[in-house]
């Protein structure tokens, strides 16, 4: 799979499903309501964890649809079988529409601006294609939930490996790069039948703090300024369906009502708080970098207002979404909150 996303913690998971294990009892249920690409949610339900995944933005809950609740290839009775969902994804039409205007080479954005190089204006159109016959089997209740889920997954996944960006979608590199040049191609995935029973949500962590239920729940907050509503907009895009104003040279979708407090040094450690004051769990694991807007020792003075303050750290490689991030390795921090 192609996950190009701020704060994937693919690599990380062994070691944080570990240290939770050491903790919580199998069985047990735990929420990860910062999911992001659902890689810490499919991990835990993989041990035997029942797994309530949720995000703010759309296409992370698209993500742990896919990997949680499909546990095994859905039926796509109205194209025929997955085999045959898969086949048609690889030959659907193209379309000179929203996608091949607003991000493809060959485009015409409707603000007057040169074309945005996010596609081949070949794959562009492909995507357009796509969108529209998905909208049109969602339309007809062709597909049930999961079963568009997992087409835009799939369509997610593809679009990741054609995108000519550097890491993120806040802006696209100037000349079409080799990935780019290849054509948008489908491949089956696999289908995880996890014991658990799972569930899947959509909203902010704040809100949905004080209604999980779940014997433990897993933190994975943004540590950096940027955003993942500007710097994904092309994929929320993809999973809302829907074809927002693309504004200015980057075509960002409308965001900063999804904007995260977390991700500014002034609100971060309220937001923590916040959180923090409305879950209702006997235990927190909060996954935070070093690099974090936070600082470690103000981060655990707030989290010992909450509970007994476990700490566990792991230097790993860092994330680099273009040349100008540094190079090196960074120290993750896993906090273990056992609430008073």
């Amino acid at each position: 799979m192609s996950y190009r996303y701020l704060g994937n913690k693919t690599r990380l998971t062994e070691w944080i499903v570990g240290e939770i294990s050491r903790v919580l009892p199998a069985g047990s249920s735990i929420a990860d309501p910062m999911c992001g690409t659902a890689s810490v949610s499919i991990a835990l339900a993989r041990v035997g964890y029942s797994v309530t995944a949720a995000d703010a933005l759309t296409f992370p809950v698209v993500h742990a649809r896919t990997r949680l609740l499909a546990k095994r290839p859905p039926a796509f009775k109205a194209l025929g079988g997955y085999d045959k969902a898969l086949a048609w994804l690889n030959t659907a039409a193209p379309i000179e529409g929203y996608f091949f205007n607003e991000f493809g080479e060959g485009g015409k954005p409707a603000n007057g601006r040169a074309p945005r190089l996010y596609f081949s204006a070949e794959n562009a159109a492909r995507i357009d294609g796509i969108r529209h016959g998905i909208r049109d089997l969602a339309s007809a209740d062709a597909v049930d939930e999961v079963e568009h889920s997992v087409l835009l997954h799939h369509l997610i996944l593809a679009t990741n490996k054609v995108a000519n960006i550097s890491g993120t979608y806040g802006y696209f590199r100037r000349t079409l790069s080799g990935p780019a040049l290849k054509p948008l191609t489908f491949e089956p995935i696999e289908f995880e039948d996890t014991p658990g029973d799972h569930v899947v949500r959509q909203g902010v962590v704040e809100e949905l703090a004080s209604t999980l239920g779940t014997d433990a729940v897993y933190l994975d907050p943004p540590y950096t300024k940027r955003q993942y509503a500007g710097n994904y907009h092309v994929l929320e895009t993809i999973a809302c369906g829907d074809q927002p104003v693309a504004a200015g040279d980057g075509g960002l979708r409308p965001w900063t009502d999804q904007a995260s407090d977390f991700c500014y040094r002034r609100s971060a450690a309220q937001a923590f708080r916040e959180t923090l004051k409305r879950l209702e769990a006997p235990h927190v694991f909060i996954s935070y970098s070093e690099d974090g807007q936070v600082a470690e020792d103000e981060l655990h003075s707030i989290l010992g207002d909450f509970g007994k303050v476990t700490l566990h750290e792991l230097p790993h490689v860092r994330y680099r979404s273009n040349d100008r991030v540094k190079d090196g390795s960074v120290l993750e921090r896993l906090y273990h909150i056992e609430a008073f």
